[in-house]
């Protein structure tokens, strides 16, 4: 099992944004000096994302951090406390990666909203959290660091906010911020992050969406951490 520390990206319904968020996150995380491993199996995204950030860095002299990609989470070795691994677990194959669940630190739950959150004990990716929490107990960790992020455009309701919190006290997981700028953080379909923009400014003009979005990867950044 590696000590490395874990981050799962994963939700129990395809087409919540996993994959933009893996890669703003990991972006924000190699602003703060982490080295940072991507697991992401046959993802076109971020294949995509490689490419063209392969081709700013030819263009720019090399500036902007490279992810090193993993297919093997256990080889992952760290240099500092500052090396962690981004998993980000295609939902159509949540069962399929049980063992990157089972080494996981960190687990972030992806939503648009709560009913995208599938609670039933019986669900199979109640039984992978289930699961991932037992594992985490077995190697001596107190607790599993759950979080649920809601991924969408607009502002939650109220009714929204207290189901979750509602949840969240019956299942044991914490709530971030939403994520609200999802436009912004598209730019990684240009190969770059709204994390990336401020730290490389002679690359990027940032407007105050960017901005926006940036502050919002950064507020999450730190979440995971907290208490921890």
């Amino acid at each position: 099992m590696v000590d490395v520390p874990v981050i799962v990206i994963s939700s129990s319904v395809a087409g919540v944004g996993k994959t933009t968020l893996a890669l703003n996150l990991a972006a924000a995380l190699w602003s703060d000096g982490y080295t940072v491993h991507l697991f992401a199996p046959h993802n076109e995204t971020i294949c995509n994302f490689l490419v063209q950030r392969e081709k700013i860095c030819v263009q720019s002299g090399g500036v902007l951090p490279m992810p090193a990609i993993t297919d093997d989470i256990s080889s992952v070795l760290a240099d500092s406390d500052k090396t962690v691994i981004i998993a980000d677990i295609p939902t159509a194959e949540n069962e399929q990666y049980a063992e990157v669940f089972a080494a996981a630190h960190t687990l972030i739950t992806v939503a648009r909203s709560p009913k995208d959150l599938q609670w039933e004990l019986t669900h199979p990716y109640m039984n992978l959290v289930w699961e991932t929490k037992k594992n985490v107990a077995a190697r001596g960790i107190k607790y599993l660091n759950w979080i649920a992020v809601l991924n969408e455009t607009d502002t939650p309701s109220q009714d929204t906010l207290g189901a979750l919190k509602d949840a969240a006290k019956k299942y044991g997981f914490r709530i971030a911020e939403p994520v609200h700028t999802r436009d912004a953080f598209r730019y990684i379909e240009n190969g770059y992050c709204a994390a990336d923009m401020a730290k490389f400014r002679q690359l990027f003009k940032m407007s105050m969406t960017d901005v926006y979005a940036r502050r919002e990867i950064l507020t999450l950044t730190d979440f995971l951490w907290q208490g921890k």
